[in-house]
């Protein structure tokens, strides 16, 4: 049986834990709550240049952006937290990137240095990028694009980018999304403009333009997840801390149980002991 000195101080300990958690946690709801009133990315830009995609897929065109090279290794790029208490959704991210890892010359580009502490500890060979900033700075952006776009042109038949999809607040899925090459959602395309893509004229060449859309379209993709990659963080430490609450709250009174058990008990046998040595002065 545990000390009540001890218990005393176990349950004092846990309130301040509480008590510092709660804290934590309203902090991680106002930075959420921040996030969510800036301005967010432009969804009808992007599924515009998602249409125009479609339509020159539609063509059959043949460009490297365009075409499955099977026999080149993959770039697979993890977009991990360096916020505390994501540590499981971290985790689940750095797995998903490993099990696209299939061939010895396969790449892993990871952002954050939380997920590359995961990866070193697993003598696992990869490139770094910081982790996405608060304000999500677009020349960050430009500097991933670049070089993946890079890597794409000399070496790589696919790039992948594995990040949190937000869902909702209780909700952030681990995402598998494949950059190139583009694969088309082709109904889009024949549903809306199929009746058109024959009469379509483009200056001043398909490759060309090609180039600068998929610079354009992956700069704005990229945007699009860093910035529900940043919702899901916040979202996922907010459930963390919740779930520690819970947890306290569940041990304090598991705490205040025991203790009160061992009071109730000690006062029990403080009254026996008295009234035993009053029946023994009386006898005597």
């Amino acid at each position: 049986m545990r000390p009540l000195s001890e218990l005393k101080q176990d349950f004092e300990v846990s309130q301040s834990l509480e008590d510092i958690i709660d804290v934590l946690k309203t902090a991680a709801t106002m930075q959420f709550r921040t996030f969510l009133l800036r301005e967010k990315p432009n969804e009808d830009f992007l599924k515009s240049l998602e249409e125009i995609f479609s339509i020159l897929v539609e063509k059959n065109i043949h460009h490297p952006y365009l075409s499955d090279r099977k026999n080149l290794p993959s770039s697979i790029t993890v977009v991990t937290s360096d916020e505390g208490f994501v540590g499981e959704l971290n985790t689940s991210l750095i797995n998903a990137g490993l099990g696209q890892y299939k061939l010895k010359d396969d790449e892993i580009v990871v952002l954050g240095e939380r997920g590359a502490r995961y990866l070193e500890d697993m003598k696992q060979s990869f490139i770094f990028f910081s982790g996405i900033s608060d304000e999500i700075n677009y020349k960050e952006i430009e500097k991933l694009r670049d070089y993946l776009l890079k890597g794409y042109r000399k070496k790589f038949g696919r790039i992948f980018i594995i990040y949190p999809q937000f869902i909702s607040l209780t909700v952030q899925r681990v995402t598998v999304w494949q950059f190139l090459p583009y694969q088309s959602p082709a109904a889009i395309a024949q549903k809306q403009f199929g009746h058109l893509t024959e009469e379509i004229l483009v200056e001043p060449s398909v490759n060309k333009i090609l180039e600068s859309l998929v610079e354009l379209w992956m700069g704005f993709k990229l945007l699009d997840i860093f910035w529900s990659s940043k919702q899901s963080e916040f979202a996922a430490r907010i459930m963390h801390l919740e779930g520690s609450t819970q947890e306290l709250r569940h041990l304090k009174q598991k705490l205040s149980f025991e203790y009160f058990r061992q009071v109730h008990n000690l006062r029990d046998k403080v009254i026996r002991e008295i009234s035993a040595s009053k029946i023994l002065l009386g006898r005597k």
